[in-house]
């Protein structure tokens, strides 16, 4: 709720008001001593309650030289876990774009407690946000709610257990999710992904008692000059297949979806947010199993394009999909392809928990993502797609094989490489492999411990930057 920059009648009645604080300059009416005493210096993130009526709280937003959106939504998440019993708080903003305070507020008291027995209720608050009542600000409480709802979203999906965010439960979520929101929504069954010949798709499914599904998503703005198709890996629980992962690898595995939840959760604000960019998406659902007729290690399968592929790795069931559904992208004709996935373990080594890996073929497309994932707090580190490392695809008795055998080198990339292979080289095509940034191990900022919804942000802003064309 968006209040005038005085606030007094919103301060008198909450039960706590929020001050920022910046390092190194303490409030002129509070004791110097006495703050550091707290150990209170403003840092981001640091909260300091004082008594009263109302309770004061003191949020520190860090140096005056960084009040930038990832201090100020790291700031605002360690507000929200902090005064989460408060039902009335009145917020001083830190600046003049409340965006990064409200995504940070409702992402950092974020909890998934739905099988939680005796798990508290949600406390209902009231967050009035005392700014000068301006379009910008107006925009920015707007874009921020909506965006984080996005996030929220794509967290509950990837949080749910494998047993219950089945294929056909995970595409009546989006043909659901596409109804509220002006979306176009269509879903294939298995007969109809046999129709269109998507064997990676049936391949990794053969594994699962539960059939899978294909959904493609469309939003057309009234008026539009770029087009761009997304991917989004979603292999609902991944056992490996008959290259079964380890005991202590399946804990995360119900997360291999987190691509095609990021691509919902982005799909799902593109209306409201006024997207200049026509969008279609198409999120591959599937188990990898090792149930029924699962793919054996040396079979061969047919991409939807006539590709074939020889299996090496079972486990390495993701691309597989993938490709399947960015020859389906290709066929329309966008302007750009950009496929999201927890692809590689590779990635994650590389790169660890707060940084995706991007690779493509366009620089210009590189570079979009790379900014927009800077500017929603997604970064975004570039890996190469090497010339050289494209020989390592190759199969003796089919096109290509789907994971090399004998090297821990470079699989990432190798990975990236694999997918390249199903998109036309006029078309500019990005990758984004998630595999380290899906999950958080501990609350960290405005990501708590599990689902992050990572790559949310980053596909709505790029999308919703009003470029131009990028071909």
């Amino acid at each position: 709720m968006l209040r005038p920059d005085t606030g007094p009648e919103a301060e008198a009645e909450a039960e706590a008001v929020v001050r920022p604080v910046r390092a190194g300059e303490p409030p002129a009416d509070l004791p110097a001593a006495y703050l550091a005493g707290t150990g209170f210096s403003g840092e981001v993130g640091q909260v300091l309650q004082l008594p009263g009526a109302p309770v004061t709280v003191l949020l520190g937003v860090g140096p005056r030289a960084r009040p930038d959106r990832d201090a100020i939504r790291a700031a605002a998440a360690g507000l929200a876990r902090a005064t989460s019993a408060y039902r009335r708080l009145a917020v001083h903003a830190p600046s003049p774009d409340l965006r990064p305070l409200v995504e940070g507020y409702l992402l950092g008291g974020y909890r998934f407690t739905r099988y939680r027995s005796g798990a508290a209720a949600p406390t209902d608050q009231l967050i009035e946000v005392l700014a000068p009542e301006t379009p910008d600000a107006a925009r920015g409480l707007f874009e921020g709610r909506r965006l984080a709802e996005a996030v929220l979203l794509a967290r509950d999906l990837v949080n749910e257990p494998g047993e219950a965010l089945t294929p056909p439960a995970f595409a009546e979520h989006a043909a659901r999710i596409a109804a509220e929101t002006g979306l176009d929504c269509e879903v294939w069954d298995g007969l109809r992904i046999a129709d269109e010949r998507l064997g990676g798709l049936l391949g990794v499914s053969r594994g699962s008692l539960v059939p899978p599904r294909l959904v493609k998503l469309g939003y057309r703005p009234k008026r539009w000059t770029e087009r761009i198709a997304l991917v989004g890996k979603g292999v609902t629980f991944d056992a490996g297949g008959l290259s079964l992962k380890p005991n202590a690898h399946l804990a995360g595995m119900k997360a291999d979806m987190a691509g095609a939840a990021a691509v919902l959760g982005a799909m799902s604000v593109l209306g409201a947010l006024d997207c200049p960019v026509a969008v279609d998406a198409w999120l591959p659902l599937t188990e990898n199993m090792p149930n029924a007729d699962p793919i054996r290690v040396g079979d061969v399968l047919v991409m939807r394009d006539g590709t074939t592929v020889e299996i090496c790795h079972a486990d390495a069931e993701g691309r597989l999909i993938m490709a399947d559904a960015l020859v389906l992208a290709a066929e329309t004709g966008p302007q750009a392809i950009i496929d999201i996935a927890t692809l590689t373990d590779a990635a994650a080594i590389a790169l660890g928990r707060r940084v995706a890996a991007l690779m493509g073929t366009d620089d210009t497309l590189i570079e979009r993502l790379r900014a927009a994932g800077a500017r929603a707090g997604e970064p975004l580190w570039p890996l190469p797609l090497p010339d050289a490392y494209r020989p390592q695809l190759r199969s003796r008795i089919a096109d290509l094989v789907n994971y090399t055998l004998g090297t821990r080198h470079g699989t990432a990339l190798l990975a990236g490489h694999f997918l390249r292979e199903f998109v036309p080289p006029h078309i500019p095509w990005a990758h984004l492999d998630i595999q380290g940034t899906a999950l958080s191990d501990t609350d960290d900022a405005e990501w708590p411990a599990g689902a992050t919804g990572f790559g949310v942000r980053t596909l709505a802003e790029l999308l919703t930057a009003r470029p131009g064309p990028t071909a």
